[in-house]
């Protein structure tokens, strides 16, 4: 009798609370509930524990099964307050509940009315048994086969979750990650999707190591769980990209919620080991979105990157990032046709002695002419980048530079974007080219256009051996962005092009004439020339020839021309 636990007993020894199963009687007579515990009783389960709960209706049962989900087997009679209560019982077991862990054994005293096989196959049921052959032992057997199929099931079931666990978890925050994320995405037609990402983290990283790295993520990842878990569900998605998800808070709320979070993260103040900081985030919100909700919100925060820190920006289709997107489908496929029959041509656009108006050089331009119309660069050349056509479109206009070199005997500079010197191929290619078509080295010049910081040591050494090679370094656009005093610092630099805007503001800003004159300066310091780009007009020229800035170029002198 240690081995069972009826329902109405409450004082249940510890010693036998370590392993126990629950045993569900539903039958209507009290003579088969007093059988079954008797014959129970003369059992031997040493091993386990079995806990016995009776019903005396289908009705009941489920009440039962309400409070104990948990049961392993359930021996139902089918005829009780209607002809087919144990059957509409199974059935509720099985679809309502969903339970198909639990072991289902049919016992009635109608089985004739009841085809077994037929019972078995539509209620998925386990064994049909007839109350006059429902022995002891068959009742035994009965028991120790359900029970150890349900355990089975239980381990597979924990196995299974154990596995789940792991593939939808971030492993160093247990926050769910993107695959969770997505399964998520799938059982709602409509949500609202905010991403955090943490600006500098790399840095973070490399100035105090991975495991401070991972203090700031851990730590991050539990202020939103502990503090906006009511609202959203939170999940870390990769590195220092987290994700806040909802499904029917309206805009208004979404935008006061987005900036309280921005600024509660804003002081939050980090202090592990010599790490004692707070950081600095950007923020991309996709708003009750059904379709491409993640590509949505990552385009916000990809803009609200390009913003600067601790921006937010929502998904519209006015943002920038679209409509970059949409000119890169644009252009794509025209830059690659152009590249093959021709419409991709060199403009040159003449750079002068500023002192002589005689010409030293000419800078290589690249146009598309399509449809009787000349685009510029201003038009094409993200999409290029975005497409992965830069590169091409650079040795396109190298190779031009060094045919007119080889043929006119002129000095050509061509425009590069930093970028380029990450490819492998970019220095034997300016070798193979110089000597295939017989250029003077000496003539040829590049022109760096940033878009990025040039810090990266192999780009530098890149730029190094090109100008050991015998061409001419310059940089571009200087004096804006990331062409600074820096930058150049360390480079083989022979030129510097003062950027337009303060040459073409040279009349008007007082902070423009001053820029110039400190690069001026910083010129001869270091015994690099000049050349003042945008000079549109006489005065302008004036005032740059009077500075004695070494070189113009400008639509004053000439615009680009499709010929020399």
């Amino acid at each position: 009798m240690d081995n069972f636990v009826f329902a109405d007993e409450d004082d249940i020894p510890q010693h036998k609370q370590d392993k126990s199963y629950k045993l569900l009687i539903v039958d209507d007579e009290e003579a088969i509930h007093s059988i079954t515990k008797t014959a129970l009783e003369s059992m031997d389960f040493s091993d386990y524990r079995i806990e016995v709960l009776s019903a005396y209706s289908a009705k009941e049962a489920k009440e039962l099964l309400k409070q104990n989900p948990d049961v392993a087997l359930a021996i139902i009679d089918v005829v009780m307050e209607t002809r087919d209560a144990g059957l509409t019982l199974v059935d509720y077991i099985r679809n309502t509940l969903e339970c198909r862990m639990m072991r289902l054994v049919i016992r009635t005293g109608q089985a004739d009315t009841f085809p077994s096989m037929q019972i078995i196959k539509r209620y998925d049921i386990n064994d049909f048994k007839e109350k006059t052959e429902f022995t002891v032992e068959k009742l035994y057997i009965t028991m120790r086969s359900a029970i150890r199929e349900y355990s089975q099931l239980l381990e597979l079931e924990q196995k299974y979750l154990n596995t789940y666990h792991q593939m939808t978890t971030n492993q160093l925050t247990q926050l769910p990650n993107r695959t969770k994320l997505y399964e998520d995405f799938s059982h709602n037609k409509s949500a609202t999707l905010i991403l955090i990402d943490i600006v500098g983290f790399s840095i973070i990283n490399e100035t105090n190591g991975y495991e401070v790295g991972d203090y700031v993520l851990k730590e991050l990842g539990g202020f939103l769980q502990s503090m906006h878990h009511e609202e959203f569900t939170v999940y870390h998605l990769d590195s220092d990209l987290f994700a806040l998800m909802t499904m029917h808070m309206p805009l208004d709320t979404v935008i006061t919620k987005v900036e309280q979070i921005k600024d509660e993260i804003s002081k939050l103040h980090i202090i592990t080991n010599n790490f004692n900081k707070t950081i600095d985030t950007t923020i991309g919100v996709a708003f009750q979105s059904e379709i491409d909700l993640m590509q949505k919100a990552e385009l916000a925060l990809k803009e609200a990157r390009h913003t600067g820190k601790n921006q937010i920006k929502y998904y519209s289709d006015d943002l920038r990032v679209i409509k970059r997107l949409n000119n890169t489908n644009h252009w794509a496929p025209i830059i690659k046709e152009s590249l093959l029959d021709g419409s991709l041509v060199a403009y040159y656009q003449p750079i002068c002695h500023t002192q002589t108006k005689v010409i030293e050089k000419h800078e290589m331009l690249v146009r598309i002419i399509k449809d009787g119309k000349v685009h510029s660069p201003f038009e094409f050349l993200d999409a290029a980048q975005d497409s992965g056509q830069l590169y091409d479109i650079f040795k396109y206009m190298f190779t031009q530079a060094c045919i007119q070199s080889a043929k006119t005997g002129k000095k050509f500079s061509v425009n590069i974007s930093n970028l380029e010197f990450a490819q492998e191929t970019l220095l034997p290619f300016i070798k193979e080219s110089v000597a295939k078509y017989g250029a003077d080295v000496a003539s040829l010049s590049l022109e760096i256009l940033e878009s990025s910081s040039i810090n990266d040591y192999e780009a530098k050494a890149v730029i190094r051996s090109i100008h050991d090679f015998g061409i001419s370094i310059v940089i571009d656009d200087f004096g804006v962005e990331c062409s600074n005093f820096g930058q150049i610092e360390n480079l083989p630099i022979d030129i510097i092009k003062i950027d337009g805007s303060f040459i073409k503001n040279l009349p008007t800003s007082k902070g423009s004439q001053i820029i110039v004159k400190t690069i001026k300066t910083f010129a001869q310091e270091k015994g690099v020339k000049l050349v003042a780009e945008f000079v549109c007009d006489e005065v302008v020229y004036n005032m740059v020839k009077d500075m004695g800035i070494e070189y113009v170029q400008g639509y004053y002198l000439s615009e680009p021309k499709a010929e020399i």
